[in-house]
């Protein structure tokens, strides 16, 4: 049984792999946005054979701050299997998963735990993430359909622009648009997660290594009525490494992936089937 003492905690999920270059940034302004929210906390680091300065930078932060723990993989086991790690220590009654690769500004945390508290069974509410030039990332969309994706992996801007734009919400995506908003699915760079949703829903599917590890989880929320929101108010920098397109093995993790989620829901080319699911699921 959980302490009850422990009810307001965050308990903060971050996953490295030759992190060097992002994960003292990210740390320094979780941390600081952490004491700013005046909330308990405990941050698991999960590493995935890091080859690089990765560790021994996690041990100076180890040291700099508390409550940190550090579980070391000997190899990358890919986003699935080490989240639930993480998932499976925490205590929190608010799970935040988290890139590396991410810098939190200041009033995040604050405003996303705020969101599932206010809410009507809400399971993850995600923020508006910006890349480092200032442009908005286009980090909540659409469920996806087989053919669109495809179309993103020719070399082509016509099928690109095609895809996207079948993809994506109107009109969120702009700097002045501020209201919280239902959506398919955010990417897993940032997420504020509702413990309540994690013991109903379960863990992360380890059947995917790296991707769509984070629609697939999104699809079983709504499966089972707890709803997935972008709230604009919040904020994260994300300096977005896509390694699916510079690694040909996580590139084709990814395809294997999708296939796997593809299957997984029976549907392919049109979304409307699965949005029939969801409705059918939550009206029993």
């Amino acid at each position: 049984m959980r302490d009850k003492n422990l009810n307001n905690k965050i308990s903060v999920i971050i996953l490295t792999w030759n992190s060097a270059k992002y994960i003292e940034k990210c740390i320094d302004s979780l941390v600081r946005d952490l004491i700013f929210a005046e909330k308990k906390y405990e941050i698991f680091i999960i590493d995935n054979g890091s080859t690089d300065n990765t560790l021994a930078i996690l041990e100076m932060l180890g040291k700099k701050y508390n409550n940190i723990v550090v579980i070391k993989f000997e190899k990358n086991f890919g986003t699935t299997i080490s989240r639930n790690a993480g998932m499976k220590k925490s205590k929190g009654k608010y799970i935040f998963i988290l890139d590396s690769d991410t810098e939190i500004k200041r009033g995040t945390v604050n405003i996303l735990i705020d969101a599932i508290d206010k809410g009507n069974k809400v399971g993850i509410v995600a923020p508006r993430i910006f890349y480092p030039d200032g442009l908005i990332q286009h980090s909540c969309k659409k469920f996806p359909i087989l053919h669109m994706k495809i179309c993103k992996y020719f070399p082509f801007s016509v099928t690109k622009n095609i895809a996207e734009k079948d993809e994506i919400y109107e009109g969120i995506y702009e700097k002045k648009y501020k209201e919280l908003k239902e959506v398919d699915y955010c990417i897993s760079a940032a997420w504020m997660i509702n413990r309540k949703a994690v013991e109903d829903v379960g863990f992360f599917d380890e059947n995917i290594f790296y991707s769509p590890e984070d629609v697939d989880y999104c699809v079983r929320m709504w499966l089972k009525e707890w709803k997935v929101l972008y709230q604009p108010s919040a904020s994260i920098i994300h300096f977005a490494q896509r390694k699916s397109y510079t690694n040909l093995r996580i590139a084709y993790q990814h395809l294997v992936g999708l296939l796997y989620y593809f299957r997984k829901y029976n549907y392919w080319f049109s979304r409307g089937k699965l949005y029939r699911k969801i409705k059918s699921e939550n009206a029993i």
